[in-house]
């Protein structure tokens, strides 16, 4: 355990595995121990997800990759799949987080953002642009 101080804010970090339910230092399945990333990348052009179905496993690692190809902002909104659910964002968008976790990433013209995450549940679980007037949308089916 690491305590930072940042402007006046005390920061605990932890080293290890979280789960929620189980809590810090959770067994880790052995299916998913050395397991590599699936990478699956989502292309958005003329205001469309491409593929708008995209099919995981649970207990999975995942890179999701969208690249937006369209001359226009648009916004990735899982509506429960990333519910309490560590999510590492990079590229060049711009993330958003509320009290239950990772929420949605606004993704520039031209831009590239990758989530990496662990698939918890099966299901199917829609996804969307939410800006005005974009009527986007996907699924993400999880498999058990």
């Amino acid at each position: 355990m690491k305590r930072i101080n940042l402007a006046g804010v005390v920061v605990t970090l932890m080293v290890g595995m979280w789960s929620p339910g189980a809590g810090f230092g959770a067994a880790v399945p052995a299916a998913v121990l050395g397991q590599e990333d699936v990478a699956v990348t989502v292309h958005i052009e003329n205001r469309r997800f491409v593929p708008h179905v995209v099919n995981l496993r649970v207990g999975q690692r995942v890179r999701l990759i969208f690249k937006n190809e369209d001359v226009e902002l648009h916004a990735f909104v899982p509506a429960d799949l990333l519910v309490r659910t560590n999510v590492q964002v990079s590229g060049d968008g711009a993330p958003q987080f509320g009290k239950e976790g990772f929420r949605r990433v606004l993704i520039p013209s031209g831009g590239q953002v990758e989530l990496v995450f662990t698939s918890k549940e099966a299901g199917s679980f829609p996804f969307f642009c939410d800006l005005p007037g974009h009527i986007m949308n996907g699924t993400i089916v999880v498999d058990g």
